[in-house]
């Protein structure tokens, strides 16, 4: 299996360096909608401004770092008929999705940390300490964020077996996502309403939860909660994506590839 994954891995890397137009306007695409957010509540709250840098610039991290696009992929291979062919590789095609998955956030990690380097000599806000256990936590939630939001969009992707247009009601979660996920604002700003029910729906754990332990946020009893929490639903997306495959294979009747 590691053989296997090493030749992965270099076909993944290789394909994204061979659309290096593409890949570029994705990276810096997907960070217009944080920086413009950080904008307008730093004009709401001029005395918290360099807090909210710091906030979106961890989040713009993390976002990159935890992001999932494979129900797009699999909704216009299954609704073509192209998913035939990789159900029969004798490697899952889930395995495929990951060494994507791992050779764009290996390339954004790489890309992200020194420009974050260079600017926190120019930006004061940008500027922390963090204990070694901080960021051990912070590591390991943030592995955990991944998971989870490549679970669950993977196992959106498969119910493209039943429903024709998938991405529709995936955009649906997506809107939720940005108010309890602590994507359009930090979650504390947020009614005690959103924040109660943010901690019992799966957005916060795959995004707002490492952004916490960095900003400081929570602490304690507070993070062991929030691991428990994200674990659940992580082992929930585990058995949730093994039930959708089992039970699409039976229904694919697509042809094509």
């Amino acid at each position: 299996m590691l053989h296997k994954y090493v030749v992965l891995l270099r076909m993944k890397y290789v394909e994204m360096f061979a659309y290096q137009l593409a890949t570029i306007v994705w990276m810096t695409g997907a960070m217009v909608q944080p920086l413009i957010t950080m904008l307008v509540w730093m004009n709401i709250y001029p005395k918290q401004e360099e807090a909210f840098i710091f906030y979106f610039a961890v989040l713009i991290f993390v976002e990159r770092m935890t992001s999932a696009w494979d129900v797009w992929e699999l909704e216009r291979e299954i609704r073509e008929g192209t998913f035939s062919y990789q159900i029969v590789r004798p490697l899952h095609p889930i395995h495929w999705a990951i060494a994507e998955n791992f050779v764009y956030k290996a390339l954004f990690f790489v890309i992200l940390l020194p420009i974050w380097g260079i600017l926190a000599l120019f930006v004061p806000a940008l500027r922390f300490q963090m204990s070694t256990l901080q960021v051990l936590l912070f590591l390991a939630a943030l592995i955990v964020a991944a998971a989870i939001r490549f679970l669950f969009s993977y196992s959106f992707g498969l119910l493209g077996f039943w429903i024709t247009k998938v991405t529709a009601v995936y955009g649906m979660f997506e809107a939720i996502s940005l108010f309890v996920s602590g994507r359009i604002a930090p979650l504390s700003l947020l009614p005690p309403l959103i924040q109660k029910i943010s901690l019992y729906l799966p957005f916060r754990y795959m995004i707002g939860f490492p952004i916490e332990i960095v900003t400081g946020s929570i602490q304690g009893t507070a993070i062991m909660y929030g691991f428990v929490g994200a674990m659940s639903w992580l082992l929930f997306f585990v058995i949730v994506l093994s039930l959708l495959w089992q039970a699409g294979l039976k229904k694919n009747q697509a042809v094509g590839g």
